[in-house]
């Protein structure tokens, strides 16, 4: 019965749906780090939650006692008008709750050129186009949508269900996720949107960030100086990395949710050498600077990642005369994020797959998800476990982002039917 309202009421919306999404989109909410501008498009958040009868909260993560204090704080944060936002709407009782949490944070738009406006959420052949509408602000929008039906339709829910979004994810963040934790924000079970592909996540990966420097002699040798090229030596690292990132792939993990995954991704991310914001070079430069990241399996420390890298790493460059020469200096750049998950039989697994039949003849596959994410902050750091489960689509991070329409549609019945499922009705 409520499957069919529910459908009945998505179709019947779709421009609706599809309009709120390019509104998100439209609204920059870039994480400058350590600052970062999601002040408007959360407060869009606020009155669309606010309409659909949701006891609200709005408060900076710095407002929150222990935040700073707590093991989990990453520092070097600024979050002056930088709110999280959080609703509740309230069940009659006796059921389970349910919370949404997604970050309004996206990465910077950057310089490579897009075919589309990434702030014009674009339809073309069945895609929907937009910066951060993969990444997450399609996943959270998916969610709000959700409730919306229930509310149009009337659907009284036993448990309570809260649609949570908070500031600075990206480059490691998760302070606006642990200060939702901290500030008793708490749920039976809470769904994150990530971009997972519609892939029912019971795990996600870990992984950290370093810098890797060379540091030579710098200038040129118009009196017979001697110059050494930390470029060189650069060089011979990406030729080791570039083996690291390929036997990276092929490792395997303990969880069964891994069995059958891509593998762990490992990327060069960025390099710069000698001064970069001059419009020409004249000398040899005094460092060169590689960043790279790297993923690891749930049941992996940051100690062990960092040990298989740097011993991969020695290994290979012991016999180098350049890199016997030039040791690297490697900085740890961000936290390390944690992999994290939530127990095989947890019931919200079963939930999730049997709505998913409703959708998808084959139903949906039951994965770890293949990144990392702010999950870890639920699931070790609170007493509120979290799943991924987001929509589908492609180019996260980069231009031309897209979710694919139908089956984002598909997920917002797929969510209010989760809903539904989970926290129960009430037929009083």
């Amino acid at each position: 019965m409520y499957t069919e309202q529910i459908n009945k009421w998505v179709d019947g919306h779709r421009h609706e749906i599809l309009a709120f999404n390019k509104k998100l989109v439209s609204i920059p909410s870039e994480n400058r780090y350590p600052t970062g501008d999601e002040a408007q498009v959360q407060e869009v958040i606020f009155s669309t939650l606010q309409a659909l009868g949701c006891e609200m909260d709005r408060f900076l993560p710095t407002e929150v006692s222990g935040l700073s204090e707590h093991p989990a704080y990453l520092d070097g944060r600024e979050y002056a008008n930088r709110p999280n936002v959080v609703g509740m709407k309230s069940g009659s009782g006796g059921g389970r709750s349910l919370m949404f949490s997604g970050h309004m944070d996206t990465v910077p738009q950057g310089d490579d050129p897009w075919s589309v406006d990434p702030y014009g959420g674009d339809i073309r052949e069945g895609k929907q186009y937009g910066l951060g509408i993969f990444d997450m602000k399609g996943g959270m929008a998916a969610a709000i949508m959700a409730l919306h039906s229930l509310h149009d339709l009337g659907i009284q829910l036993k448990g309570d269900v809260l649609i949570e979004t908070v500031v600075d994810e990206e480059y490691g963040g998760a302070n606006g996720t642990l200060a939702s934790r901290l500030r008793g924000h708490a749920a039976d079970i809470a769904i994150i949107p990530e971009p997972s592909n519609l892939a029912i996540c019971p795990e996600a990966q870990g992984g950290s960030m370093f810098r890797i420097i060379f540091s030579g002699r710098p200038g040129r040798s118009f009196s017979g100086e001697r110059l050494e090229n930390p470029v060189f030596a650069a060089a011979r690292f990406l030729d080791i990395f570039r083996e690291y990132e390929l036997a990276h792939l092929h490792k395997r993990s303990t969880s069964k949710f891994y069995v059958n995954g891509p593998g762990l991704p490992a990327y060069v991310q960025g390099m710069k050498a000698g001064p970069v914001q001059l419009p020409l070079c004249d000398r040899v430069p005094s460092k060169c600077e590689i960043d790279v990241w790297i993923q690891c399996y749930p049941e992996t420390t940051e100690e062990e990642l960092y040990q298989d890298f740097v011993g991969f790493y020695e290994e290979k460059s012991r016999g180098d005369e350049i890199l016997r020469e030039m040791k690297p200096e490697i900085r740890k750049l961000i936290r390390f994020l944690p992999g994290s998950g939530v127990p095989e039989n947890h019931p919200m697994l079963n939930v999730a797959t049997e709505v998913a039949k409703h959708y998808y003849k084959n139903g949906l596959p039951v994965q770890g998800a293949p990144f990392a994410c702010d999950s870890f902050m639920f699931n070790l750091y609170s007493d509120t476990p979290a799943i991924i489960w987001g929509p589908k689509g492609g180019n996260a991070h980069a231009p031309d982002e897209f979710i694919y329409v139908e089956d984002f549609l598909n997920l917002v019945k797929m969510y209010a039917l989760t809903m539904v499922e989970w926290c129960g009705v009430n037929h009083g």
